[in-house]
């Protein structure tokens, strides 16, 4: 007889249920993990409140850590040992398309052929009792690392990729924009390289929480013209990076008008709704600026996130200020609609 597990989908528009399926089993080379609690991302919450539109029931769940459980064929149990606790980067990386070879996994042509856990289902897995994955996938941490610091090791991952692409030097001017969780978390990373930190954000308890993680300076762009607060700081100059987290079009222009000559701005946050910006060709050219975006953590950022967390370097667990049992299901994606709550995260055991 086929063992079942639970597992949390969604099954409608504003609708989570818990559902039974079948417990997946280690293929070779593959780890089964215990799934301790799952983030919810804002691909979950887009899908739940009907904006994104994937095949249902969708099993979504990708910021999701655990114990090790299980042991494929091929696996040395010296090197994964049972009851270790682990992350889990459960996005596709085929390791043999154009990107995988040319060390950009995080653009796999394999990226949305998510991990199934069986034909019932569609999505990445992370929100069920248990998900096996191949070893390559599995992380471990070697210290008592607090759950809800561990749980943002995607998260972290993202924006650790996000940094790398403006490669910003010691005391570098970085503008963030939007104090969400991504953008308290380039705060973080940011200040990790000596950096500079300037958030712009209206909300003032965000700007709040942002000094509380270290943040040099916070502005109010609904109270401040921020562009010629940015150009006063910086001599005129712009700033070096920009990272625009925000889903608005429109500050997206204006984090490119914020970059200085022979800076770079990234658009890290996807665009909904998406509307084209206003560009200078001829701006680009004199200036050198260089616009990029940044998707997906890479399998060394996601290293970067871990051994940061692991090893006490970051600890930003109290951005996660909503927890649910995954019985809880409905509640805990509802509660994820909050901003003031910053990540909210599904625990199994």
């Amino acid at each position: 007889m086929t063992e079942k597990m639970s597992a949390v989908v969604v099954t409608g528009e504003r609708k989570a249920e818990v559902i039974s399926i079948p417990k997946p089993v280690p293929a070779n080379n593959e780890i089964l993990v215990q799934v301790k609690a799952t983030a919810l991302c804002t691909w979950e919450q887009r899908v739940f409140i009907g904006e994104k539109k994937v095949p249902l029931p969708l099993l979504g769940g990708h910021e999701t850590v655990g114990i090790i459980s299980a042991l494929g064929q091929g696996v040395d149990p010296q090197a994964y040992p049972i009851g270790q606790q682990v992350a889990v980067r459960v996005v596709k990386q085929c390791n043999s398309c154009y990107y995988c070879r040319r060390d950009l996994p995080n653009l796999c042509v394999e990226l949305n052929s998510f991990h199934l856990n069986g034909p019932e289902v569609y999505g990445m897995g992370g929100l069920a009792e248990y998900i096996s994955l191949d070893r390559s996938a599995v992380w471990q941490f070697r210290n008592d690392v607090p759950l809800k610091d561990q749980v943002l090791t995607e998260p972290l991952a993202c924006v650790m990729n996000s940094i790398s692409k403006a490669d910003p030097r010691p005391g570098d001017d970085v503008v963030i924009i939007g104090g969400g969780v991504m953008g308290l978390l380039h705060i973080i990373a940011a200040r990790l390289r000596g950096a500079f930190t300037i958030l712009s954000e209206p909300n003032q308890a965000r700007r709040e929480v942002a000094k509380a993680l270290g943040c040099n300076l916070t502005i109010d762009p609904m109270s401040t013209d921020l562009q010629a607060e940015i150009m006063a700081l910086t001599q005129g100059r712009g700033a070096q990076s920009v990272f625009n987290t925000t889903a608005i079009s429109a500050v997206a222009e204006q984090a490119v008008a914020l970059t200085g000559k022979g800076g770079t701005c990234v658009m890290y946050s996807s665009q909904h709704p998406d509307q084209p910006i206003q560009l200078s060709p001829n701006w680009i050219h004199n200036t050198e600026v260089r616009i990029t975006g940044a998707v997906n953590p890479s399998t060394q950022s996601f290293d970067q996130a871990v051994n940061l967390i692991d090893k006490g370097l970051v600890r930003a667990g109290s951005l996660v200020r909503a927890s649910f049992p995954y019985t809880e299901a409905q509640q805990a994606f509802e509660a994820s609609l909050d901003p003031a709550n910053f990540r909210t995260i599904i625990t199994f055991a």
